[in-house]
């Protein structure tokens, strides 16, 4: 057999479950963001492959951005290498000095969490940078602690190779409203950064959609990008936000059990009467959560029906009762016709997670 019929024959026996990409749908929740924040500048945040729906893709569709953030200087040269010539914002910083060099070489921005970082932005021997100096005003993961920041803003002042200064904190618990946290690092973050002449930026999905009072210059947007909600008491249709990801699959068998036959791996589904059982081609080798427990819906055909039994990695049983769904049949595991958040609650985690994972 001819290479290119061993790559046709590939193509035709390659799995069924498929990832389908609403472009659209992504330059719409672009919008919604200046909605919500008119008259900020946007940092589009693209990282981990733009939360598995396609880095190089998504940064074309959203170019109306100010600005993409980007989790490592690996992804930010990926951008750089294809042309992209927005301002790069790098989450992670540099590690070393020869990260150091790279991010003056492709005019990358990186944020200095560590006072080491500001150290060495004094051993570039060329280039300029602008850099974003990020505090911790409470999430305690990476940032400079506030009584740090005037040292650290002094530090850079005499740097030549610096250019602009920039100013950012992240949220801990935007996406629950109710949370009096997101109050006190507002209060921390106006209290630190209100004597610096620099542009600031706190907000998240969570903060952008219900804290207009922490926009400031720029807001970054993460997962309302890709059409799931950020907050925990609304909804992504709600907020008008449109499904970006669909996740889909074909049935391809229908089962017919008798009452008391077990369904699955470890048989933790038990039919409760005579009933069809039907075959999902997607399983959590396709990217489905595993952990996804009995109930957790899926759409069939225009119907939603409950999963049943565990999660193989090929394939997923879904409840038939009251369906008429047959082989071939279109599924949608999520995405427009079913909510990734209304999934990722069954499964006892959060969309970042299932459109990664899927993507």
């Amino acid at each position: 057999m001819s290479r290119s019929a061993v790559r046709a024959a590939a193509a035709r026996t390659g799995r069924i479950a498929w990832v389908h990409i609403n472009r659209d749908a992504l330059r719409h929740n672009l919008e919604r963001v200046r909605e919500f924040a008119p008259g900020c500048r946007i940092m589009a945040v693209i990282k981990a492959n733009a939360y598995g729906h396609g880095l190089l893709n998504c940064a074309d569709d959203l170019k109306a951005a100010d600005a993409f953030a980007l989790a490592t200087i690996g992804e930010a040269l990926l951008l750089r290498e294809a042309g992209v010539s927005a301002p790069l914002v790098v989450l992670q910083g540099f590690a070393d000095a020869a990260e150091l060099a790279l991010m003056a070489q492709y005019g990358l921005q990186p944020v200095l969490h560590q006072l080491w970082q500001i150290e060495l932005l004094g051993s570039l021997g060329a280039g300029r940078l602008d850099v974003w100096l990020k505090i911790d005003t409470g999430m305690h993961r990476l940032g400079i602690p506030p009584q740090h920041v005037a040292r650290a803003w002094q530090r850079l002042q005499t740097f030549g190779v610096v250019g602009s200064v920039r100013l950012m904190s992240h949220f801990a618990n935007s996406d629950d409203v109710t949370s009096d946290y997101n109050n006190k690092q507002l209060e921390s973050f106006i209290s630190v950064t209100s004597d610096y002449d620099a542009e600031r930026s706190l907000a998240n999905s969570g903060a952008i959609t219900a804290l207009p009072e922490s926009h400031f210059d720029w807001v970054r947007p993460g997962i309302m990008l890709y059409g799931a909600s950020p907050l925990q008491q609304r909804t992504a249709a709600e907020l008008g936000l449109e499904a970006v990801m669909s996740f889909q699959s074909r049935l391809i068998a229908v089962q017919h059990l008798r009452k008391g036959d077990a369904v699955g791996y470890g048989g933790t589904w038990i039919c409760p009467q005579d009933m069809s059982v039907g075959v999902v081609a997607a399983g959590y080798g396709d990217g489905y959560p595993r952990h996804a427990v009995s109930g957790t819906p899926v759409w069939i055909d225009g119907r939603v029906c409950p999963l049943v039994g565990r999660v193989s990695m090929d394939s997923l049983c879904v409840d038939l009762r009251g369906s008429g769904a047959k082989p071939g049949d279109r599924v949608v595991l999520w995405g427009e016709e079913l909510d990734v958040d209304r999934v990722a609650a069954h499964a006892g985690t959060i969309a970042y997670e299932l459109l990664c994972h899927a993507g």
